[in-house]
């Protein structure tokens, strides 16, 4: 049985699709949305026909092969989250990005946890974490929700955008993340 599409208390999290690829251009040139974020900006419909093209027929998270999952909510894309499980198996990192309207409902958090819970638990991976720019406040605040900490900080160590930027990595292990769910139960996946 295929693990994707996955629902959550509120959210489907699936392949992206060709339907996605007006909202996904929306939002990722929203000036909002990209000024912490680091893929090239404009965003073209031929990059993102393309991505969706590769992003649209899997089924499962798999070793080696990155996904960008499709964070929908009552049938509309509200955006995405990225996941890449190194070829191990052991290390994952993700990311994400909503639709500036779909901020601040707990939206990110939720998808994550489902996908965090999903490494963990059914596909054993050891260790995850995230790369973001130190400015990005919001993000961080929900990786630590997630029970990551911040494990380094190498200033002017990621190019973005004709320029180097700080990159702030955060992290946590799984016997971390199963701790911090029977300490916390308010923090499991479906909490908004």
């Amino acid at each position: 049985m295929p693990a994707y599409p996955m629902r959550t208390e509120r959210l489907v999290l699936r392949p992206l699709r060709d339907d996605d690829i007006e909202v996904i251009i929306a939002y990722r040139n929203d000036p909002e949305v990209a000024a912490l974020q680091d893929w090239d900006l404009p965003v073209t419909r031929e990059r993102v026909e393309s991505h969706v093209a590769r992003q649209s027929d899997w089924t499962d998270i798999e070793p080696g092969e990155p996904r960008q999952i499709g964070i929908e909510l009552d049938g509309e894309l509200v955006g995405d989250l990225y996941v890449a499980l190194d070829e191990h198996g052991g290390v994952a990192e993700i990311g994400f990005t909503l639709r500036t309207e779909h901020q601040g409902k707990g939206y990110a958090h939720e998808a994550a946890s489902a996908v965090v819970e999903d490494l963990v638990e059914r596909l054993g991976c050891h260790r995850i974490f995230a790369q973001l720019s130190p400015e990005n406040e919001r993000s961080k605040r929900l990786l630590q929700r997630l029970g990551m900490h911040v494990e380094s900080l190498a200033p002017k160590s990621y190019w973005c955008r004709s320029a180097w930027d700080d990159n702030l990595v955060c992290a946590m292990s799984a016997d971390e993340w199963r701790a911090r769910q029977v300490s916390d139960p308010d923090q499991q996946r479906s909490a908004p």
